[in-house]
């Protein structure tokens, strides 16, 4: 690895700056430039900031650090936690992401995942470590909110940062966070679909469709079933919420006309279980236990969906599904079945044999 003093003078050579230009620049002496080059003395860490910025560099190329090795090191860091939690071991993976900011403290990559864990399974680590952890979760998010320009990383933590602030009571933190998005009329995939052409224009195209049709159909849609009028009173009926969800299945089918809802399926599945309970309020026997057997095929389909996989689906052409995420180390059949043994609305299907049938199944694929 080549010394500081090497990399100054390689680059004030390719650059063409005498020794006492770039010393006038940072208002030392051209000796002392001098002698960072012939290797005497370095130069104060304060002069980092403007020698990266004389020569157009960032402060680790001033340092001699291999940006690509670095960068490849990080990587194959988050690919291994990112593996463990993927598996359902997430104070393991917490663990394995704080070493390795311990050794890249200014990753935002590895500050994302570490706060996106701490954020969903704080609760599963040490009681003696939970509050730490959180306070340096957001911290991180923060950072990464005021300092990284990766537009995926960003938006991400700027995301958690906003919910993680609601959660905790600290609105007023989280409408500050809210209010860096105000004027935004386009996403990042909107606007890469209008400014690029070919499949990458496709590919925008329809990763921002089906985005944004998942965050309607499951996200939006869920908040607004469950919104309340000022006085607390349900803004929707039992009734209406089950025309909601007959809709929204309706609409999970248009978009995957193939069947092939990998990825997705968990959404149909959890959609299926709701529409079940509301037809079980009704006593509605038969509809109760068809969109349960649904809600159980399509938590099957989605632990069955492999991370090469890619729909056929027109809107959805060749979009790969991606790994599964284990949570708390069992699949979506385990917490399906847990739910649906918990549910009170279905103790009167205990001795049903159709209903019994389903636990058996999920029972079986569960694990």
């Amino acid at each position: 690895m080549k010394s500081i003093g090497e990399t100054i003078r390689n680059l004030r050579r390719e650059r063409d700056i005498t020794q006492e230009s770039l010393a006038s620049m940072l208002g030392v002496t051209s000796q002392s430039v001098s002698q960072w080059e012939n290797g005497r003395t370095l130069p104060d860490i304060s002069l980092l900031a403007p020698l990266a910025h004389i020569f157009d560099v960032s402060a680790d190329v001033i340092l001699g650090i291999d940006i690509d090795s670095k960068q490849t090191q990080i990587d194959a860091l988050y690919e291994e936690a990112y593996a463990v939690a993927a598996s359902g071991e997430h104070v393991r993976a917490i663990a394995l992401a704080d070493a390795a900011l311990t050794k890249f403290p200014s990753s935002y990559k590895l500050m994302d995942f570490y706060a996106n864990e701490i954020w969903l399974y704080n609760d599963q680590c040490d009681e003696a470590v939970i509050e730490m952890q959180k306070e340096r979760a957001l911290s991180y998010l923060e950072r990464i909110i005021g300092e990284c320009t990766d537009y995926e990383i960003r938006n991400n933590s700027l995301i958690m940062a906003c919910l993680w602030y609601h959660d905790l009571g600290r609105n007023v933190d989280a409408e500050r966070i809210a209010a860096t998005q105000e004027g935004i009329h386009f996403t990042y995939g909107e606007l890469m679909g209008k400014i690029t052409r070919g499949r990458r224009q496709f590919e925008y195209l329809r990763d921002e469709t089906v985005g944004q049709f998942s965050c309607s159909m499951v996200y939006l849609m869920d908040a607004l079933l469950a919104s309340e009028d000022d006085d607390g009173t349900p803004m929707y009926s039992d009734t209406e919420k089950l025309a909601m969800n007959e809709m929204r299945l309706a609409m999970f089918d248009l978009m995957f006309p193939d069947g092939d809802y990998l990825f997705h399926a968990q959404f149909a599945a959890e959609a299926h279980r709701q529409t079940a309970i509301l037809y079980a309020k009704q006593d509605n026997r038969e509809q109760t236990i068809s969109h349960l057997a649904k809600a159980a095929d399509f938590a099957m389909q989605f632990d069955r969906t492999e991370e090469d996989d890619a729909h056929t689906s027109p809107a959805a052409k060749g979009m790969i599904a991606g790994g599964v995420w284990l949570h708390d180390g069992h699949n979506y059949a385990h917490g399906l079945l847990m739910r649906l043994k918990e549910e009170p609305t279905l103790t009167a299907l205990a001795d049903d044999a159709a209903f019994t049938g389903i636990l058996e199944m999920l029972e079986k694929y569960a694990k």
